[in-house]
Parts: C-alpha cells; sequence; structure tokens
C-alpha cells in the first residue's frame, strides 16, 4: 500500500525536473522586493536537491532559517526538500514552529500534511489537507490526500465514499482511481482496488508510478503470475528485493493450484513437479546472494515442503525440514502438518506426533479454519494410532467429533445443513476402530453415515474396507460398485476394489487396478501398500509345520511322537495356478516298535474366483516299501457366509502312525459345510468316512465353533466349542479304534498383543479347555486342555509361532496325559 500512497504523491507533486522552478515561484512570491536576484550559491544547492542529493541544501537552509527566522523562502524550501527527503519530523517541526499570516503555497502545505500522515498523525494530516483544499481547490493533492488518510485511519466506508465521489466527477482521472483503490486496498477489498488501478493502468500505462501500483494490486489480489509478467516488462521501476517477493508469489500460487483436489491427477503433479523446479532455481540463485535474499530463499525453501508434499516426495520433506531445524529457520505451522504426514508415510509415527501436538499446542490454532483445525487433530490422531497409543488417539478424535456440531445453522436459511468436518471426524473415528481391531462397532459406525450420505464415494469405499476385514468380500464388492458408480476413478474407491479382488481370487483383476492407480499415483502411500501385496502375492510360498511329544504317558499318540512336514508353492503361473512339493517325517515309539513314516507329495492348485482345487499325487514309505496316494480336494463359496467342501484320499495321510506301523493303511472321504458371520463367528460342520485296509471302517462328524466375546485394542477372548462322534466297526485294531465314542469341549483362548509395528505384531495367546469324553463301554470321563503360544507376524511376507499344549484325557478307560509342542512357519519369497 505503501508503492500506492509513494506513486500517488509523486505524480500529484512537481515533477522531478521541476523542482527548482517550483521553489523559485515560492521564492519570488514571498521575497522582498529588493532580492530580485537570487544568490547563486542557493540555486546550486536547490540543483543539488533536485538530482536527490539533500544535505548540502538541508543543512544551508537550515542554517539561513536559524539566523532569519523570517526568511520565508528559505522556510517554505526547507518544508519542500526536507518532505523531498523523507524527513516527515523535520517539516512537521518547521510548520508548527512557523507563525505565518499567509497560507503556504500548495506544495509545502501538500508536504506538510504527507509529513503528517507519514508518522501516523491522521487528524493532523486531515486537517492539512483539508486546509489546503479551501484555498487550492484545483489541486487534486489536497482531497486525495484526504482519501488515503480517511483509509489510514480506518474509516474505509468514508475513504471509499469520497473516492467514489471524485471517480465520478472525473471517470479518467488516473490519480483519483488509484486513491479509489488505495481506500478499498486498507478495506481488504483486493479485487475492488484491483478493479481501480486495473483502469487506471488502461488510462496511463506509462506512468511508472501507476506500473508500480497495478504490479502491487495485482499481488495484493494474489494473482502473482500476471504481477510478475507485468513487473517483468517493467523491471527497472522495481527493487531486487521486490522482483524476488513476486517470484515468490508466483512460485507459491504454482503450489497453491497444485494442491487444488478440482485438478486431474496428472495436471496436479505436473502442476507440482514444475514448483519444485522452479523453488529449487530460485533457492540456488538467491542463495548465492548471501543476506540480502536470505529472507527470501527460507521463504522458498518452506513453499518448496508443500510442492513436495503434493509431490509425494515424503522423504525430502523430512531431510528438508530436519536441515531447516539443524540451521534453526522458523518452519510456519501451517506447514507442520505437512512434515508431520511426511513422517507418517515414512512410518514415524513418534516423530508425526510430535509435530502434530506442537503445532495443536500453539496459541493461534484457536484461529484455525475449521477445515485446518480437524487435520491437525487427524494427523495427531493417526500418529498416535500408529504408534500404538490407542487410548490417547480415540480421545483425541472423540474431541474433534464433539467440537464439530453434525448440523450447522445458516442466518436467514430455514433448513440445517450437515456438516462436514462432523461427518470427517466420525469416518476418522470409524477408521480407528478398525485399526484397533473393533471391527463390528466400525462397520455400524460406517453403516449409519452412508444411510445419512449415500452419494459420499469415500464413505462407501471406507465401508468396503470395514466389510472386507469382517471377512466380507462380496458385500465389499458391491459396496465398492456402487461407489464406482459415483466417483469411478476415485483413489480410495479403486485401491478397495484391488483388495477385494485379491481376497475373491480375481487375480488378473487386482493387477489391472493395481497397475492403474499405480501409474497415476506411484508415491501414494495406498498404493505402494497395494503394490506390495501384489508383490507378496506373486512369491513362491513355503509352508512349515511340526509337532513334538515332550512327556507323553499315552499309548495312542506314542512316546516321543514327532512330525515335520514341509511344503513349498510355486510363484502363481498363468494368474491362477501353482505348483507345488512337498516332504514330511513323523515317528513314534509304541509297544510293537517305532513307527516312521516318510511322503512326498506334488501337485498343481487351481484358484479362481469362488473355486480352490488341489490334486497331488503322494509316495509313502511307512516300513513296507514305497507306496502311491493320492489326494483331490475342492473349496467353493457360496457366498460371503457359506461354504462347501469336500475331498478324497487314496493312502490318506491322515492314517494313524500306529496303523502304518502295523502295515495298515486308510482311504477317505471328507465334506465340510461352513458357515461364517465375520471373522469373529465361524462354525463348521464336517463329516469323515475312511476305509482301512484291515477292514475297518471309522465314521465322524464334527462341529467346530467360534464366537468373539470380548475385543479391545491389544485383547481378544474367544469361546470354542469342539463336539465330534465317531464310530468304527472293527474294535480289535493294533490303533486306537473306539466303537463309538463322543468329544465335548467347550474352550476359553484369549490373545493379547504384545507389540505391534504396522505389519509386524507380537501375540500370545493362551486356552482353556474343560470338556467329557465318552467311550462306548469304557463310560464317561473329563477333558482338560491347556496351552499357550505365541506368534511373530515379523511382516507380510514371514509369520511363525509356536504352542505348548497339554491334554489330560481317558483311552479305553484310562486317563493318559500328553504335553505336546506345535510350532509353523510362513514365508513368501
Amino acid at each position: 500500500m505503501a508503492s500506492i500512497r509513494v506513486g500517488i504523491h509523486r505524480g500529484l507533486a512537481a515533477p522531478a525536473a521541476a523542482l527548482v522552478h517550483g521553489l523559485a515561484a515560492c521564492a519570488l512570491a514571498w521575497a522582498p522586493a529588493s532580492a530580485a536576484k537570487v544568490d547563486e550559491e542557493y540555486d546550486a544547492l536547490i540543483i543539488q536537491a533536485r538530482q536527490g542529493i539533500y544535505d548540502p541544501a538541508l543543512a544551508m537552509l537550515r542554517q539561513r532559517v536559524s539566523l532569519n527566522p523570517q526568511d520565508l523562502r528559505a522556510i517554505v524550501d526547507l518544508i519542500v526538500i526536507a518532505g523531498r527527503a523523507g524527513r516527515s519530523a523535520e517539516v512537521i517541526e518547521v510548520y508548527e514552529s512557523l507563525a505565518l499570516a499567509r497560507p503556504l503555497p500548495a506544495e509545502a502545505l501538500a508536504t506538510v500534511a504527507r509529513a503528517y500522515r507519514d508518522e501516523k498523525q491522521w487528524n493532523q494530516a486531515l486537517l492539512v489537507f483539508r486546509k489546503g483544499a479551501r484555498p487550492y481547490p484545483e489541486d487534486d493533492a489536497f482531497v486525495l490526500g484526504e482519501t488515503m488518510v480517511l483509509a489510514d485511519a480506518g474509516e474505509i466506508a468514508e475513504a471509499i465514499e469520497l473516492g467514489r465521489k471524485l471517480v465520478a466527477q472525473a471517470p479518467r482521472n488516473v490519480d483519483r482511481r488509484l486513491a479509489l483503490g488505495y481506500a478499498y486496498a486498507r478495506g481488504q477489498q483486493h479485487f475492488a482496488a484491483l478493479e481501480q488501478v486495473d483502469r487506471a493502468y488502461q488510462l496511463a500505462p506509462q506512468r511508472a508510478y501507476v506500473v508500480r501500483a497495478y504490479v502491487f494490486a495485482l499481488q495484493r489480489a494474489r494473482m502473482a503470475e500476471a504481477a510478475l509478467r507485468v513487473a517483468r516488462g517493467r523491471a527497472d521501476l522495481f527493487t531486487p528485493a521486490q522482483m524476488r517477493r513476486l517470484e515468490g508469489d508466483y512460485a507459491a500460487e504454482l503450489v497453491r493450484i497444485a494442491g487444488l483436489n478440482a485438478r486431474g491427477e496428472a495436471a496436479r503433479l505436473d502442476v507440482a513437479h514444475r514448483a519444485v523446479a522452479l523453488l529449487d532455481a530460485q533457492i540456488e540463485a538467491w542463495t548465492a546472494l548471501g543476506d540480502e535474499a536470505r529472507g527470501d530463499v527460507q521463504r522458498a525453501r518452506i513453499d518448496r515442503l508443500r510442492a513436495l508434499y503434493i509431490s509425494e516426495r515424503m522423504q525430502d520433506i523430512v531431510d528438508e525440514y530436519e536441515r531447516l531445524q539443524a540451521e534453526q529457520v522458523p518452519v510456519p505451522r501451517y506447514v507442520l502438518n505437512d512434515v508431520g504426514n511426511a513422517y507418517l508415510y515414512l512410518r514415524q509415527p513418534e516423530a508425526a506426533a510430535t509435530l502434530f501436538a506442537g503445532a495443536m499446542e500453539d496459541p493461534e490454532v484457536a484461529s484455525d479454519e475449521p477445515g485446518d483445525w480437524l487435520a491437525s487433530h487427524t494427523g495427531l490422531f493417526y500418529s498416535l494410532a500408529e504408534a500404538e497409543r490407542r487410548d490417547e488417539a480415540q480421545a483425541i478424535i472423540e474431541q474433534a467429533q464433539t467440537d464439530n456440531a453434525p448440523w450447522l445453522y445458516y442466518k436467514g436459511q430455514e433448513e440445517r445443513m450437515p456438516n462436514d468436518l462432523h461427518l470427517e471426524a466420525l469416518r476418522v473415528g470409524a477408521q480407528g476402530r478398525l485399526m484397533a481391531g473393533d471391527t463390528r462397532q466400525a462397520q455400524e459406525t460406517y453403516d449409519e453415515m452412508v444411510r445419512l450420505a449415500p452419494n459420499n464415494a469415500g464413505l462407501r469405499a471406507a465401508r468396503a474396507d470395514a466389510l472386507l476385514a469382517r471377512q466380507r468380500p462380496r458385500e465389499a464388492e458391491v459396496e465398492l460398485k456402487l461407489a464406482e458408480t459415483l466417483a469411478p476413478r476415485n483413489l480410495s474407491v479403486e485401491v478397495g476394489q484391488a483388495y477385494t479382488a485379491l481376497e475373491l481370487q480375481e487375480w488378473r483383476q487386482a493387477r489391472l487396478l493395481s497397475a492403474d492407480v499405480t501409474a497415476r499415483f506411484p508415491d501414494n502411500a495406498a498404493v505402494r501398500q497395494l503394490a506390495r501385496a501384489i508383490e507378496v502375492h506373486d512369491k513362491a510360498e513355503l509352508l512349515v509345520s511340526g509337532a513334538r511329544g515332550i512327556a507323553n504317558d499315552s499309548a495312542v499318540a506314542g512316546d516321543g511322537e514327532t512330525a515335520i512336514e514341509t511344503v513349498l508353492y510355486s510363484p502363481p503361473i498363468s494368474e491362477d495356478w501353482r505348483a507345488f512339493v512337498g516332504a514330511g517325517y513323523a515317528t513314534g515309539k509304541f509297544e510293537e516298535g517305532t513307527g516312521r513314516y516318510r511322503w512326498a507329495r506334488s501337485g498343481v492348485q487351481w484358484r479362481v474366483r469362488d473355486v480352490t482345487v488341489q490334486a497331488e499325487a503322494s509316495a509313502n514309505n511307512y516300513g513296507f516299501g514305497t507306496k502311491p496316494g493320492l489326494r483331490l480336494e475342492g473349496a467353493l463359496d457360496l457366498d460371503d457366509s457359506w461354504q462347501v467342501g469336500a475331498g478324497v484320499d487314496w493312502r490318506s495321510r491322515a492314517t494313524p502312525l500306529r496303523a502304518l506301523t502295523n502295515n495298515i493303511s486308510a482311504n477317505s472321504v471328507e465334506a465340510f459345510v461352513r458357515w461364517r458371520a465375520d471373522e469373529q463367528r465361524e462354525w463348521t460342520l464336517s463329516a469323515t468316512g475312511m476305509h482301512f485296509s484291515d477292514g475297518n471302517d471309522r465314521f465322524s462328524i464334527g462341529v467346530l465353533g467360534r464366537e468373539r466375546l470380548y475385543t479391545a485394542p491389544k485383547l481378544a477372548v474367544d469361546l470354542g466349542m469342539d463336539v465330534s462322534v465317531s464310530r468304527n466297526t472293527r474294535s480289535d485294531t493294533p490303533y486306537f479304534n473306539p466303537r463309538a465314542d463322543l468329544t465335548v469341549l467347550p474352550s476359553l483362548q484369549v490373545t493379547h498383543l504384545l507389540h505391534r509395528r504396522y505389519e509386524s505384531a507380537w501375540t500370545q495367546t493362551a486356552g482353556l479347555g474343560v470338556g467329557l469324553y465318552s467311550q462306548r463301554d469304557h463310560g464317561t470321563g473329563g477333558i482338560v486342555a491347556l496351552s499357550y503360544g505365541q506368534r511373530w507376524q515379523v511382516n507380510d511376507a514371514l509369520a511363525l509361532g509356536a504352542t505348548a499344549t497339554g491334554i489330560s484325557r481317558p483311552y479305553d478307560g484310562d486317563r493318559e496325559r500328553e504335553v505336546r509342542l506345535v510350532f509353523d512357519l510362513s514365508f513368501r519369497f
């Protein structure tokens, strides 16, 4: 605004080239008739003042006035030259020491008024401007000065009213339009100000002060590209510092444009990349200027942080932020959200939480826009949640939900309007519950939000995520299709569809969706996680399982029972196929000797939507030569709740080891029906028939169920139920073969999360089962089962676990005890 003020003053005052003539006119008007001849030294110093060398003239004039306070010529010249030299206080001092009967000349009086204005003595400035307007009504300097002083004094409405009146009287008067523009600018009406300055520029584009006023009006209206373009056309009118500021504004404008969601993804990234390149060039050029451009360099580095965030160059953001911190450069609070999100992207939630918490503790947070305030709370919530500080995270988001009312009421509008920020806070809260494992509450929250906002594609995609976590992929697929009709290219929709396709064994679809979002958002965290899931799917898979009897007194299981099996699956072949090979070994000591069983198997697995089929051939050696075996099994998903499956074995590996030790093999056929409500409730009914080579036939039916009783962020309690009945046609066999029996074993299992860090999780599980076992001809006895195990999910490709179990139960009426260690490993490579 100072530029407008100075420009108008320079335009209204006598041109610099005419300074001497103006001062001479004043001298002629005031000098005595006897002093017609001007002192040559006096004139020479006045000429120097015209050229901008003020000090010699001012020293001479001060001396003359001190020697002769009645030297009116010197007094007037002192006022005018001191004003030109920017010595407002001296102008005021000289003026207030005068006791003149006649008014000062127009230029001197205008200089005094401007001096009062420069010293922010608004009332005195108004008095002098109005005083000058009376004897010099034809001189616009006074009415325009009055307009601007009114604006400076905060009397915006009065200033605008006066400015409009002046413009209406002379629409083509450039200075009047500049004065009105100044009044608008002081009232923060920057586009109204730009309109007036733009018209002035159209009227007088050649005037330097008009060009400057036009550039700065464009700058205030945040039209940085236009301001820089005009300024470059007249670069001689601007200082290097002003040009750097304009260039910095243009770079900042590119950053703002890149952040607009309305732009297409490719366009946004292109603008962001241009902004980073421009800022890099500015930083390099301005750093070489040293202290002169230090502030501009710091501003460019801050703007670059935002551009890097939009470009999703998160490591670069963190590196630059830490360099700024090391250099003790203050980073504005509005940038800290981007830096915090960058730390989250890089999986450093503790650092992110420190930043978000620090930003929220700033006293200025109370004046934040509601959206910015919620963004800070959301960032802190995710930081705490990912750092496994769930209780603190929940408190943060509950506060955000409370502080953002569900409905907004606008003056003059009868109907209330939904508050999008409250909806966003609810969405984040539901996401937090999903992260904490409370999938049921998360789904219920999303159900309600989708009911209230059915056309919100983001909410439907989030609900689909909850359904997928609840093992309801087909429902998730339908929800995502509905979201697709609303936003076909929405990132969260496509990512959700890809994960759902993986769950449904739609491998090609998942790969296409992943390729699409990767091409559009190569550095997005969700996209990279999806690409990682596809990468893991494409790996080979190694499965190892085993068991070891530690302290057994059971004649059924054998002493020192040991079993281990390894299976290796190939990477997917033509998407739907996998080949596999496997080998295993089992041994145990019985009364009749040590039994040993070795097997090797190979086959193929076919996986398509709703169907999984596996066929294998095996070689089995259990002490009587190597014998072939075959197995065919399959499962069919009818919907998200129901699954049926069946399998048939020739020389089944489920044959008891003691039977094999006695050269007795078995063929089997099995079938099952599984009902799954969600990941917390599941029941399976199975039936198996086995025909042993000794003529015995075994039939068994079992029901296996699980119900979740309690869920907390680090604790889950499940109730299990295992009920089975079996019948054998023979009882005179060397292996345990009850005529008929019944097992009922309810159990309670508690799973505790010891540590979690993204895909890595360490859990411990304890179980207790108390039930009964009834065997025909041997009565009924109790069963007690205890177990304790730990599992380590190292990452998304490696998991291993071990469990110790102890069981006390009757066999043929005799109580026997078993202690066994079971382990397993899964590795994709």
